[in-house]
């Protein structure tokens, strides 16, 4: 017994104890902050603090005394230091961390130091209890601790014990659950930042994290193009039509706007419409034999089977118009009023009225969320940033609307009231086709204060004003504006445009911070407003169409968005319903898509009212003015269909759906994922660009008239000559 005891006295009494008690208690802290509780998360994560504790004391445990010390406390501050990055970046914008991906949003967060600063304040008692077992180490520690290195066996004995240890970890990992939102899944594959972090806790997903950065400076980054069966429990599935304009009560019911008119339904003959599948003329097997790619032939495999939309009513609706595109910095739909906000009411009510649009928060918020508008394809959560990479490697990406766009014959204009090299856009954007792009430092004047300071944010509608004649001659035209007034932080102190409409909001019945973010969304409104007035004028309002939709909610307030609801929105679901504007003077009446959508859908949902030619197999996002069932994918894993929702974090299913309904989207959520990565990463669409189809110019077209008219004219000389002069001067008058 006297042996036993000594052994466990030396166990308690060693380094390794120390730092895997030490790093079990920040993680069980930090897990039970951020997730619901979950036994099976909980013993992963103490499963990987003790393999990692005993790494670190093992360390230790080779230095001297003094050297022991001094290490000691410079892991242990440098463990707490990371938790409490983690925690304030998961306060600012509600996702996580990702080390790899830190140098992308580090200026991001630089931005915001007052909210950081706010967040320290905020989890001021947590950074104090998080400090207390370092402080016990300073005081009492250095005592406790065993003193002595260990004997050469004792070294052999922890290398085993590690060595089974961490095999136990990976069997148990691989035992039960092994889909998309498993520990598993994640720990092989590591594609979200946040799932490793929920499903293993913090200290693995670094370790994770720096295995990829680390692979991807070698250039072995992994390219990820592995796809589950989607057809598993049925392979004849095929989800129910759905008809995307469908008006109830129920639905107008659940508007996000005040104020809204009964909708009506009127009837209408309906004609034959082309309903031939939205895909191009690929030969797969062509791509397989040249690009001898392994990955290559995964992808093709997928999108040879993958659920096309189908051409419908609406295909073509817009057809020549000019297109004007606005990602709106943190806008949302609720703080749309018919009282506060009458042009962006009109716009929301009056063209395409979407009752169930979502805007997920992807990684990167801002970056994440304008990848997913522009490309239609799900950002990566973790590691990079999806834009970033998308101009690093030089990716063709021709299912943009700014290349579809200039592919048509259109001139192209590009916009951004910040700084034109934020997110590193200006080597991003002449991929999606915005050559031109231009912002604060390249061409766009910034607006100052009377110190002759440079406010922040910017004015969107002084963007408007000092751009429209740039293009207002140039039909067709698409215009894509990034815009950045309605930024965080919603404050008095800390935002231009909250002080420049504070009396427009001074008495409005809501919290001062809730006041200063419809204050600067109002320049938000005052830009539209400003651009439907001049496109009147200059009489091109009516062969227009307008696209509104946000990058990401304001993830550092959903206190505002509660409180501008009217209710407590739930953390899953309710807090990412949001508003997608589609708009057009011309418009003689409304319609209702009550389809459920999000963020994804922009692209190809404009692209098919446009009448543009793209293939969306290849796309992550659907035509919502198709008949496939609507889908919202989550972040975390979770998701909505027109028929069930389903919570990822506590695996709750709400409809009346089967298992086999719900294992079918979880694949499908799965393989948007991979292929939308697989596609990027490998840059795929240069494979397909011989199928890219390039319209008829003009040129071409006055050619083959030319050609006719020689043609006619040959024959008129062999009957009448004389005929022939009189008919050509007449042609030349």
């Amino acid at each position: 017994m006297d042996r036993v005891g000594r052994v466990i006295k030396k166990i308690l009494t060693s380094y390794e104890f120390y730092f895997s008690v030490l790093i079990i208690y920040y993680e069980i802290f930090f897990h039970m902050l951020k997730f619901s509780f979950s036994f099976k998360n909980i013993f992963t994560l103490m499963l990987f603090s003790v393999c990692y504790g005993t790494v670190l004391g093992f360390i230790a445990s080779l230095l001297p005394k003094k050297g022991r010390v001094i290490y000691t406390i410079i892991v242990s501050f440098v463990l707490y230091f990371y938790f409490i990055a983690h925690l304030i970046y998961n306060y600012v914008f509600n996702s996580f961390l990702s080390l790899s991906g830190v140098g992308d949003v580090a200026g991001q967060a630089l931005d915001f130091r007052n909210v950081v600063f706010k967040a320290l304040l905020t989890k001021i008692v947590i950074v104090l209890l998080w400090l207390l077992p370092i402080l016990f180490y300073i005081i009492f520690g250095r005592k406790l601790l065993n003193k002595e290195r260990h004997k050469l066996l004792t070294y052999g004995y922890e290398a085993l014990f590690y060595a089974i240890f961490t095999f136990y970890i990976f069997l148990f990992l691989s035992m039960g659950d092994n889909g998309y939102n498993s520990a598993y899944h994640v720990f092989k594959n590591y594609d979200s930042v946040d799932l490793s972090i929920e499903k293993l806790g913090i200290v693995e997903s670094v370790v994770l994290d720096t295995k990829y950065a680390a692979k991807s400076a070698l250039g072995f980054e992994k390219q990820s193009a592995d796809f589950a069966d989607e057809n598993g429990f049925d392979p004849d599935y095929v989800p129910a039509p759905v008809n995307p304009a469908t008006v109830s009560d129920a639905s107008a019911g659940d508007s996000m706007a005040k104020g809204d008119e009964e909708p009506t339904t009127e009837e209408t003959t309906e004609e034959p419409v082309d309903t031939s599948p939205n895909i191009l003329d690929v030969d797969f097997d062509k791509i397989d034999a040249e690009a001898g790619n392994g990955n290559i032939t995964a992808i093709n495999e997928y999108l040879r089977t993958a659920q096309t939309t189908h051409k419908n009513e609406y295909t073509g609706m817009f057809e020549g118009y000019n297109l004007i595109f606005v990602c709106a910095e943190g806008f949302n739909g609720y703080v749309v009023s018919e009282t506060t906000t009458p042009t962006l009411y009109k716009m929301m009510h009056k063209g395409f009225y979407f009752t169930n649009y979502y805007t997920p928060l992807w990684y990167g918020s801002t970056s994440g969320g304008e990848y997913a508008n522009l490309t239609g394809l799900l950002p990566r959560s973790g590691g990079y940033l999806s834009m970033n990479k998308l101009g690093s490697i030089g990716a063709y990406m021709p299912f943009t609307l700014g290349n579809q766009s200039k592919r048509a014959g259109y001139n192209v204009f590009a916009f951004h009231d910040n700084d034109y090299t934020y997110y590193k856009r200006h080597i991003s954007h002449p991929y999606l086709g915005y050559d031109n792009w231009t912002g604060v430092g390249n061409g766009l004047p910034f607006e100052t204060n009377s110190n002759g300071r440079q406010l922040w944010p910017q004015s969107d509608l002084f963007m408007e004003q000092n751009t429209f004649d740039l293009y207002k001659d140039q039909e067709p035209f698409h215009v894509y504006y990034m815009t950045v007034s309605g930024h965080l932080p919603y404050t008095y102190s800390s935002n231009s445009m909250s002080v420049k409409h504070k009396d427009y909001v001074e008495n409005m019945p809501y919290s001062e911070s809730t006041r200063a973010y419809i204050a600067c969304q109002y320049e938000l409104e005052l830009m539209m407003k400003a651009l439907l007035d001049d496109l009147e004028k200059e009489g091109i309002a009516d062969h227009t169409l307008i696209v509104l939709v946000p990058d990401h909610v304001p993830y550092n307030n959903k206190s505002i968005v509660d409180e501008l609801a009217g209710k407590t929105l739930d953390n899953t679901f309710g807090w990412y319903k949001n508003a997608f504007i589609l708009y057009s003077p011309s418009m003689e009446h409304r319609t209702i898509v009550t389809k459920y959508c999000m963020s994804l859908d922009v692209l190809p949902t404009v692209s098919n009212l446009m009448g543009f030619k793209y293939d969306s197999r290849m796309l992550a996002g659907q035509d919502v003015m198709s008949t496939n069932e609507g889908l919202v994918i989550l972040n975390d894993g979770s998701f909505i269909t027109d028929s069930c929702r389903y919570n990822a974090g506590t695996g709750e299913v709400t409809g009346n759906v089967d298992d086999s309904y719900i294992d079918y989207y979880k694949n499908v959520c799965k393989n948007k994922r991979s292929v939308s990565d697989a596609i990027l990463v490998n840059n795929y669409y240069k494979y397909i660009e011989e199928y890219i189809e390039e319209p008829e110019t003009d040129e071409e077209d006055e050619s083959d008239e030319e050609d006719s008219d020689d043609e006619e004219e040959d024959s008129d000389e062999k009957d009448d000559s004389d005929d022939h002069d009189d008919e050509k001067e007449e042609d030349e008058e």
